[in-house]
């Protein structure tokens, strides 16, 4: 792996020559910036705090609507759901790499104090989320029964899946703006507005979720619309408080139109989370796949996994919060020229992953029943759940220091090695695993893919990222 020593930056941020020379000569005072001047430990607390809570919060529609769907409506109908959630996880990916690609170039413009261009680059990527949405929307719905064919759905599963993924296809659109506005105020670090946003998401997703599936017994149907509406109602607010909050990023109706120039930067940033969220997509799709090619279960093991990734999820959120605090703060650092404080936010970002990695792994390898209760009485439900737990997390606790590396090459806008740290892990290792080794060893050879996975992309993350910090960031500034 060679260095990356011209990567698809922001031409605003990298005019030719060195890129740390210029952002040291260029930036201006930012003696009135808390991100930029006090202690590392309390900015990262306080950006990543609000955006964890709201994700827990938000990431609990998921894990109330797998509660509902399996005790309500049925085990059958859950394996429904969660045989068409790469699908839906798809569509999360592309949102996040336009919104976080945005994303990007605002908090490291923002750092250099130039508003202007933010506004521009915030603007023409609403009018780009909304044209994605759209093209989205079309193409999904187009080959939807294509998509069951690729997966190897059952077919008695086919009803269920239509009834819960049509209605979410078909708000594609607003689902990509609201997550560009959120973004956009996570990247100016106004993190408690895109806590407000996902809160009042997830509290009209729960509250519509009892309604419609308990109240008006409309099944997985009603979780589906109880998302869509969630997903509106949380457009609805994102919108109002752009418009109203005084903030750094401005919506221009004159700057809200195609841009190549900006669009192709924010796609070469987002790359990386696209590969990271689809990566996640195509490891369930090509997990469902192979439990229908070899095992006589297929249901039940469909259902137990699809359990397992909603307790995932759940838990996962507050790494992800992490992250995007930690791309937030390096971000506005790297801006600023100011590249010891970049590496003592990776550091500190590592410390706080890592401890939560290591509590998660214990409750999902150690005692995953305490969750799967939760969901159904039906045991072998939940220890066919629990014996897929037990070896697929054994990597999990190192998956802090992969996801906090790959986010700062994101956060420094150096999209090449963010890239290939995430292909390796996923792509290179992990999807051809699950492929090959249930072909030696039987269902088993599927869940040990993922330990497999974990273990060799943090050696390989390690190794590249300590040597890029040594060789490729001064250790002059401050």
């Amino acid at each position: 792996m060679t260095a990356p020593t011209s990567t698809i930056d922001d031409a605003t941020l990298n005019v030719g020559g060195d890129p740390t020379e210029t952002m040291k000569s260029e930036h201006p005072q930012h003696d009135n910036q808390p991100l930029l001047n006090e202690a590392i430990h309390s900015q990262f607390i306080k950006l990543a705090l609000p955006i964890i809570i709201a994700l827990l919060v938000n990431g609990l529609y998921s894990f109330v609507d797998a509660i509902f769907i399996t005790r309500a409506v049925g085990t059958e109908a859950m394996a429904s759901v969660s045989a068409v959630f790469p699908i839906y996880m798809l569509i999360i990916s592309i949102s996040a790499m336009l919104g976080s690609g945005m994303a990007s170039i605002i908090s490291r413009t923002l750092g250099k104090k130039n508003n202007d261009h933010a506004t521009d680059v915030f603007s023409a990527s609403l009018f780009f989320a909304v044209i994605v949405g759209i093209v989205g929307t079309i193409v999904m719905l187009f080959f939807q029964q294509d998509l069951y064919h690729l997966l190897s759905l059952p077919q008695t599963l086919l009803k269920d899946a239509t009834d819960y993924l049509t209605p979410i296809l078909t708000v594609t659109v607003f689902s990509f703006v609201s997550g560009t506005l959120t973004e956009c105020f996570r990247a100016s670090g106004k993190a408690q507005d895109m806590m407000k946003v996902l809160l009042f998401s997830s509290f009209i997703n729960i509250i519509l979720d009892a309604l419609f599936i308990l109240g008006f017994n409309w099944g997985v149907s009603g979780a589906s619309w109880a998302t869509v509406l969630a997903i509106i109602s949380s457009l609805v607010l994102a919108i109002h408080l752009q418009v109203n909050d005084s903030t750094k990023v401005k919506f221009s109706l004159e700057k809200c139109r195609f841009n190549w120039s900006i669009h192709k930067r924010v796609l070469a940033l987002g790359v990386p989370i696209l590969l990271s969220h689809s990566g996640f997509a195509f490891s369930l799709a090509v997990t469902i796949y192979s439990i229908t090619q070899y095992s006589t279960e297929a249901s039940i093991l469909i259902s137990a996994h699809g359990l397992l990734i909603r307790s995932f999820m759940l838990l996962f959120l507050p790494l992800l919060g992490m992250m995007i605090a930690l791309q937030t703060l390096a971000g506005y650092n790297y801006g600023a020229g100011k590249f010891i404080r970049v590496k003592k936010s990776l550091y500190t970002a590592i410390g706080f992953s890592t401890g939560w990695a290591v509590i998660v792994t214990l409750i999902l390898v150690v005692k995953p029943h305490w969750l799967l209760q939760l969901f159904t009485d039906d045991q072998a439900l939940i220890n066919a759940a629990s014996d897929i737990s037990n070896i697929v997390f054994l990597g999990f606790v190192f998956s802090g220091i992969s996801m906090m590396c790959s986010g700062l090459f994101q956060a420094m806008g150096k999209a090449l090695p963010a890239i290939l740290l995430d292909s390796i892990r996923t792509y290179i290792i992990l999807l051809p695993a699950i492929v090959y080794l249930p072909s030696q060893f039987g269902v088993i050879g599927i869940w040990w893919a993922f330990p497999l996975a974990d273990y060799s992309g943090v050696i390989i993350t390690v190794l590249f990222t300590t040597w890029y910090l040594r060789q490729k960031l001064p250790s002059s500034t401050t």
